[in-house]
């Protein structure tokens, strides 16, 4: 799966991908240059992950802000 791909990505389905990954990469059957390609393939899923959850977060974050400003203004 190539870069492009992996960033269209949500969440879900990126940590399905990356949980086959490691599924073939456990069986110990794959010649080394498949277990190479599918382990990059990992850390890219993986770090498309940790974007996402980072992504996430930060708008959690802004939102408890807002709410808790919003409320010191007394619109609750």
């Amino acid at each position: 799966m190539g870069t492009k791909d992996i960033q269209s990505l949500s969440f879900e389905d990126g940590y399905d991908r990356l949980e086959e990954l490691i599924e073939q990469l456990e069986t110990g059957t794959l010649s080394l240059e498949e277990s190479v390609a599918l382990y990059e393939e990992g850390v890219r899923l993986a770090k498309h992950c940790g974007h996402k959850l980072d992504d996430a977060e930060l708008r959690v974050t802004e939102l408890l802000n807002d709410a808790v400003e919003e409320e010191e203004r007394g619109f609750f």
